[in-house]
């Protein structure tokens, strides 16, 4: 007779661990808000160069020296700052990434991210019932607000260009771009991730498709060369104002803004634009189905608050392009662990 071995039942877990967990979880937010303030005031710049004690910090931002140093010790347990002798504070590569001069700076992110969209966060009770949040608290949809107010359209754009930036160089280099000889962005912005393709792939031909602004923006160099590039303003929820032509469309962080029915709308609008065959790339991070960790879970609840909007999982993705005469082809990873390439081919 053979005898199995039980495992043992895990001990429950102790009561202090659970609180000291919740503790650190409800309390995330004071954190959230140190890096915001340390960014906004600008304190980050003041010790880019040489480190320097609480009091010159504070000075130099006419701020209390006391209060000043209790917000960098604090700073000094993420890693944003450390303490040295004397009481010489000094940023770390983490921090630098909060000061204005940095090429990969995310200053305005931490700003932004610690205004309204931390109050948007405030309106998820309500937000669960229906309704977007943003417009709750603001009185209109986040994007007619940003263009009635240019100088917050432009931080958000500034932020945009922080956090998406760094995927460019994964996606160009995750995908074969060379096989494509007429490559169109829809909602390309100010063209940086066309300028970026066009570089690695010297003489294709490209369309770079947005609302005026974003065109005006290229048009201003904003996002690098455009070298045998067309730029086309327009909706693309206007009936037939995608280009058409391209052998590759191109869709980033556009889907997540909306919900279903609008997203349905916008690959329509592609779609009639595509010949049988041509291929869509909708340059977004999907959501695991399984307990994989990353934060695509979060994402979808603030582009939920944000604008009504939603992360899509591949089904959900399968599931439009089907409704929108596209079929899944393949997904494909990327170097960056925010962008993978979903790719759809026009049935």
């Amino acid at each position: 007779m053979k005898i199995e071995s039980v495992k043992p039942p895990k001990a429950p877990a102790d009561a202090g661990s659970l609180h000291k967990k919740m503790m650190m979880l409800l309390s995330s937010l004071w954190v959230t808000h140190a890096i915001g303030s340390f960014a906004r005031l600008g304190l980050a710049d003041v010790i880019e160069a040489t480190p320097a004690d609480a009091a010159t910090i504070a000075a130099a931002r006419g701020l209390n020296a006391d209060r000043v140093y209790r917000l960098l010790r604090a700073l000094t347990t993420v890693g944003i700052v450390t303490e040295g002798a004397g009481g010489q504070f000094a940023l770390t590569p983490l921090g630098g990434l909060l000061t204005a001069s940095s090429p990969h700076s995310m200053r305005t992110a931490a700003e932004l991210l610690t205004e309204y969209h931390a109050e948007i966060w405030g309106e998820l009770d309500g937000a669960l019932a229906g309704g977007v949040a943003f417009e709750a608290l603001k009185g209109q949809p986040m994007f007619d607000w940003l263009h009635a107010n240019p100088a917050q359209g432009a931080r958000f754009q500034r932020m945009m260009v922080e956090v998406h930036s760094p995927e460019t160089p994964a996606i160009v280099a995750a995908y074969d771009f060379a096989a494509s000889n007429h490559i169109i962005d829809v909602g390309g912005g100010n063209g940086s991730l066309l300028s970026a393709i066009l570089a690695a792939h010297p003489g294709r031909r490209a369309t770079l498709f947005d609302l005026p602004e974003g065109i005006a923006a290229a048009r201003r160099g904003e996002g690098g060369p455009l070298p045998n590039v067309t730029l086309a303003a327009g909706d693309v929820f206007d009936v037939d104002s995608v280009p058409k032509g391209g052998d590759l469309y191109l869709c980033r962080h556009m889907l997540h803004d909306y919900d279903d029915p609008d997203a349905r709308r916008i690959l329509t609008s592609i779609r009639r634009a595509m010949q049988p065959g041509t291929r869509l790339l909708v340059l977004e991070k999907t959501v695991p189905t399984d307990d994989t960790p990353g934060p695509g879970r979060w994402l979808d609840l603030h582009v939920m608050l944000l604008v009504g909007g939603r992360e899509r999982t591949v089904e959900q993705y399968s599931a439009l392009f089907d409704e929108s005469g596209l079929r899944l082809a393949r997904v494909l990873p990327t170097a960056h662990p925010a962008i993978e390439i979903v790719e759809a081919v026009a049935v």
